[in-house]
């Protein structure tokens, strides 16, 4: 099977560490991608695993394009969208990698310089880049408080259009609160260091709903605050039917009348 070393994960220290393992195209067919790499990774290679360094430089034609970034809200249908862009055998979708979430963990933990954070997450997305199986574009779906961090990929793929999925605050902090997962456990942690780097001023909540709306509200000031000319807004879930007439032009994707059949069939159990 074709494989390539692909980041997998990202020690938030000074400076961070990125770790890779030799993987094949698999690994993107799930809708996380550590969810793959822990499905698909064997006790006896895991002393194989390797320190990313300075990536080969490759001849650019060789490359996946960067088509676009999804950011969102949380708990509101973006795993979807993804599986609905991955039904092109040409689109690969990197969704929500801890070497992403990691390194930007780090900036906030260290407080990295900012033109060493950029450099590192370029030669991690870079890496992702690296074709495995005739694909020839590529989707990153961030998880949901990259959003935060936002000019930085701004301003290292500045023609890059990105998405921004909002759902309705009520449906989205009953659905946190039922998961107990992602940024809600940032409630329980005995240091409110995330909540405060987050949040600013705002971070100060009464209870755990009230940091939740909270947190909503803030994933979007932070899409609002920088939007662009490469930015689009859409709502959960008003994006399903207008995933043909909307999302595929703003990512300059084309899918075929079965390809566009196969990832509406992935809607069906919405």
């Amino acid at each position: 099977m074709n494989e390539h070393l692909f980041p997998t994960y990202t020690l938030p220290s000074s400076p961070p560490i990125t770790l890779c393992e030799m993987l094949g195209p698999k690994v993107f067919d799930y809708p996380f991608f550590n969810k793959g790499v822990s499905a698909l990774s064997k006790p006896s290679l895991v002393e194989k695993r390797h320190v990313m360094v300075d990536m080969p430089v490759s001849d650019e034609a060789n490359l996946l394009e960067i088509k676009g970034f999804v950011f969102h809200t949380a708990h509101c249908g973006s795993t979807l969208l993804g599986r609905m862009l991955g039904k092109l055998p040409d689109v690969r979708v990197v969704s929500e990698t801890e070497a992403i979430n990691g390194l930007l963990l780090a900036c906030w933990f260290c407080d990295l310089p900012e033109a060493e954070v950029m450099a590192h997450l370029r030669k991690i997305m870079e890496a992702y880049r690296q074709p495995l199986r005739g694909e020839r574009s590529l989707i990153f779906k961030m998880t949901s408080w990259n959003v935060c961090f936002l000019p930085l990929f701004q301003q290292l793929y500045p023609e890059v259009p990105w998405l921004y999925i909002d759902r309705d605050t009520d449906a989205v902090v009953q659905s946190l609160l039922r998961s107990g997962l992602g940024f809600v456990e940032w409630w329980d942690h005995l240091s409110d260091f995330l909540r405060r780097r987050f949040l600013g001023d705002a971070h100060d909540c009464p209870d755990k709903e009230s940091y939740l709306r909270q947190m909503v509200d803030r994933h979007r000031f932070y899409a609002q605050q920088w939007d662009n000319k490469k930015s689009r807004f859409v709502q959960y879930p008003d994006f399903i039917d207008a995933f043909a007439s909307v999302v595929l032009p703003h990512f300059q994707l084309h899918f075929s009348a079965a390809e566009m059949e196969s990832a509406l069939e992935m809607a069906q159990y919405e």
